[in-house]
């Protein structure tokens, strides 16, 4: 499989290619788990499955806690609002309960866990939650918002290095632009900025886009003479290096699939690569002129989350490896743009019973996926008639 590096312009004109690459070492790779660090809850009231947990831990020696979610007390012991100082601690578990050393009432509980930015809503978070002075600590949540209690101060007590991350090798390059400019300055190291980074299927066209910041770690010819080169590259955001999205782009890689339902045998990364696949590529995909009133088959056999939803909605909309959003907001862009559709039309939903069942939060992942009747009140609100079979 080849890939490709494109740029933007300072001017705004057609993206310009940096680099042609032959293959690829490590481009697909589940990033390394983030590391566990020990953290202690100070001063703290137990509730719920936190008091749960910590009598648990005290018999057993630790004991699972799941997502927790800390937020600032004012002065007053309120809790902050707006929102703005929420604290996660992923997979957490409790590790040990003794008695407050200032107050035999309370106690303090050491829990490990990683870092959850992604939870919290954010791109970063401290090192340890911090409030301003004289507020009170920390109201304490578990991943439904049920209230676990809470605690005065948290405390780093042991902190795990992070794992590497794992560079990317792009092999037999052929350089242009700033890329070849940079090489021939002579440096080893050097940062390539703002760049997309994609896979290429067999005709050469993108199979998915990604915009990421590239920093060249070191560089070498290829084979003396060609002017060929491998690059090493330490890449900003590399969420889309996973082995499932490998397995979503080899069924891109002869262009567009002409199948449906392609996707189904993929996980939930698959699926994911796939959705970006199918938006990268709807330039390439002719555009039909719908008339109000058409209607469309969405095949409901394997909607068993929100993703193969958008997925199979997709294919009913546009045919095999078509796009149609995301999620509501993405697929009320589509219907905006009369992305192959006008309203109003009908969507013949076979199988619904799958859906039915399947959609809607997960207790076990924090997510707000929107369930099947929410899913059919979105419809009609935007003109939609929904007919289950």
């Amino acid at each position: 499989m080849q890939f490709r590096i494109t740029s933007e312009t300072e001017n705004g004109d057609p993206e310009e290619t940096l680099a042609l690459c032959a293959q690829a070492e490590a481009y697909y790779v589940d990033p390394p788990y983030p590391a566990r660090h020990h953290y202690e809850l100070r001063d703290c009231a137990p509730e719920g499955q936190l008091a749960s947990a910590a009598a648990k831990a005290q018999n057993d020696g630790s004991a699972p806690l799941g997502l927790l979610t800390l937020r600032a007390l004012d002065r007053n012991g309120k809790r902050v609002e707006p929102i703005w100082d929420v604290w996660c601690l992923g997979d957490a578990r409790v590790l040990n309960v003794r008695p407050s050393f200032g107050d035999r009432t309370l106690v303090d509980i050491t829990v490990e866990g990683r870092e959850d930015i992604v939870a919290a809503g954010v791109n970063e978070q401290p090192e340890i939650p911090e409030v301003p002075p004289l507020f009170q600590g920390f109201h304490l949540y578990g991943r439904d918002e049920e209230p676990w209690g809470s605690c005065r101060q948290v405390a780093l007590i042991d902190k795990q290095p992070e794992p590497d991350p794992i560079p990317l090798r792009l092999l037999r390059c052929e350089p242009s632009g700033r890329l070849l400019a940079a090489l021939e300055s002579g440096d080893d190291q050097f940062d390539l900025g703002g760049a997309y980074l994609c896979p290429l299927d067999r005709m050469g066209r993108a199979i998915e886009e990604h915009w990421t910041c590239l920093h060249v770690e070191s560089w070498s010819y290829s084979t003396p003479g060609t002017g060929q080169v491998d690059l090493t590259l330490n890449v900003s955001c590399d969420d889309f290096r996973t082995a499932g999205a490998r397995e979503a782009h080899e069924l891109w890689t002869a262009g567009p699939p002409t199948e449906p339902n392609l996707w189904a045998a993929l996980g939930t990364a698959g699926r994911a690569a796939w959705s970006r696949a199918a938006q990268s590529n709807l330039r390439a995909r002719p555009t039909l002129d719908a008339l109000p009133g058409a209607a469309y088959h969405l095949d409901g056999r394997y909607v068993t989350d929100v993703l193969a939803f958008s997925l199979a909605l997709g294919e009913a909309v546009s045919g095999p490896g078509g796009y149609f959003g995301s999620c509501f907001g993405t697929i009320e862009y589509c219907l905006e743009e009369n992305r192959g559709v006008q309203r109003p039309f009908t969507l013949v939903w076979d199988d619904h019973h799958i859906a039915r069942t399947c959609l809607g939060p997960s207790p076990l992942t924090h997510d707000a996926s929107p369930t099947f009747e929410q899913i059919l009140e979105f419809f009609a609100k935007h003109e939609i008639e929904v007919l289950l079979s």
